[in-house]
């Protein structure tokens, strides 16, 4: 199977280096998985320069890596631009610190070996999850979208806000032209149809650290949650 990690960035000059960095690393040290690995770069409005870090990055990269940009900003359109003009076989994101674990990606890999499955989700709240300490508020506003998404929304995962996600690209690409996400719901509304099928999501528990420097703010993705959350009721 060919896997393609795509990196979404919204002026993240900042940090895309060093996790990119990171990414690069683990590849190296795992030459069977990088094998048929690839990684997309996905700029979408950055104002600070990202862009051309990432064009930079992406001709030192030990896989083969391509750079998509949009000149709008949003989490889902950035993916559905990578998604729908990948050639891999599975297509998924890490969010640019790497917070997860990246050996976990063995264990997506291994998860994908069943092909009932179109969706391995990573989950910071399964028993098995080892996640570093968050500050108080961040935990309890994440706790509240949780709970609030598995009673509102009919979605059984356990963690959609967690960037660590990947989908069976073939059946993307069925589903991609129905979908309404623009910004961070995409990873649920996905999940909400895998789990149509029988054995079609399936939930790993990760080692997650908190790694400060996000500029994704709060209130504005806890809202765009509860939009995604009001069209997926009304609509699906």
């Amino acid at each position: 199977m060919r896997f393609e990690i795509t990196i979404p960035c919204h002026n993240e000059a900042h940090r895309l280096d060093a996790g990119f960095a990171k990414l690069a690393a683990w590849l190296e040290a795992h030459p069977d998985f990088a094998r048929d690995a690839s990684i997309a770069i996905a700029d979408n409005g950055s104002s600070d320069g990202t862009l051309e870090i990432a064009q930079r990055l992406a001709k030192t990269a030990p896989v083969p890596c391509r750079v998509r940009h949009l000149d709008a900003a949003g989490l889902a359109l950035a993916l559905r631009d990578a998604w729908d003009s990948s050639e891999a076989d599975i297509v998924g994101y890490c969010d640019t610190d790497m917070a997860t674990d990246l050996d976990h990606l063995l264990d997506v890999a291994k998860a994908f070996a069943a092909p009932a499955v179109l969706a391995v989700n990573g989950s910071r709240w399964l028993p098995r999850s080892v996640v570093s300490a968050r500050p108080p508020l961040r935990r309890l506003l994440s706790w509240g979208l949780r709970v609030g998404v598995r009673l509102l929304s009919g979605i059984r995962a356990t963690d959609i806000a967690c960037g660590f996600k990947f989908f069976r690209r073939a059946w993307f690409a069925e589903v991609s032209p129905t979908l309404f996400s623009q910004q961070f719901f995409l990873g649920g509304e996905l999940l909400f149809l895998a789990q149509r099928r029988t054995g079609g999501v399936v939930e790993i528990p990760l080692r997650w650290t908190d790694r400060p420097g996000s500029r994704v703010g709060l209130s504005r993705a806890i809202l765009s949650y509860w939009h995604g959350i009001r069209h997926l009721h009304k609509h699906r």
